[in-house]
């Protein structure tokens, strides 16, 4: 299947479509009470959108739907895609990826009461571990599955289940804003995410990659991380 080449009206695009998984993920992104976009994606996407002279559209869509959006050219953009992840066929006939923005680190969330160094996945063979439904993990480990990291970071921290798999960044965020007590390990592995453009917008691909360089070398994606991470 060809991919149709950019028109001369994309050239002059001046609003993209942005596709915002629901329900939303603190600290990557989510709406909150007034109806505004929050998150590292949303404020990375923003900033990304005045360097280059581009106005956004948030657009809140199941992911199911999103895919189906981004596939007819109703949705130009998405944040936080990592690529060693497979999407299907039709979805990646349609999709370039810009250079990385960050990286997202799993790690382990285990009880404070846990005398053994949990680090690494293979500490964890014959365990049960609390996962959420879907994600990857090794055979050898027992998996529990629950719908959200919500969920396992509550049962970590009321002692209903002594292992948690979830990603660092969430596990920060309860831990500091949720007062909610567990240990965080070392990360586990790392996936850099990127922004997922539609190819019909394909002629922004170069200044939303010299955008992110500029950006990281002036270290304004790192305060933007810390934003949301840090604290005061």
């Amino acid at each position: 299947m060809l991919l149709a080449l950019p028109t001369a009206a994309d050239q002059t695009t001046r609003t993209l479509k942005v596709g915002m998984p629901l329900p939303g993920q603190i600290p990557f992104f989510w709406r909150d009470d007034a109806g505004v976009y929050q998150g590292i994606y949303a404020d990375t996407l923003r900033v990304v959108a005045e360097d280059i002279g581009v106005e956004l559209e948030f657009v809140a869509l199941s992911q199911a739907r999103l895919q189906r959006h981004f596939i007819a050219g109703e949705i130009d953009i998405e944040a936080g895609v990592s690529t060693r992840l497979e999407a299907e066929p039709a979805l990646e006939q349609v999709s370039l990826y810009s250079r990385p923005f960050g990286l997202v680190n799993e790690v382990i969330i285990y009880s404070p009461e846990l005398s053994f160094p949990v680090f690494i996945l293979n500490d964890l063979k014959g365990l049960r571990v609390a996962t959420v439904r879907g994600t990857p993990v090794p055979d050898s480990l027992i998996r529990e599955d629950f719908s959200n990291p919500w969920q396992i970071a509550q049962r970590v921290h009321r002692g209903w289940n002594e292992i948690g798999l979830m990603q660092e960044a969430v596990a920060i965020h309860y831990q500091r804003d949720e007062q909610l007590k567990y240990q965080i390990s070392l990360p586990y592995t790392s996936n850099p995410v990127h922004f997922r453009l539609h190819h019909s917008k394909g002629a922004l691909l170069d200044k939303i990659n010299h955008s992110l360089e500029r950006l990281e070398q002036q270290g304004r994606l790192e305060v933007l991380v810390c934003k949301y991470l840090c604290g005061n």
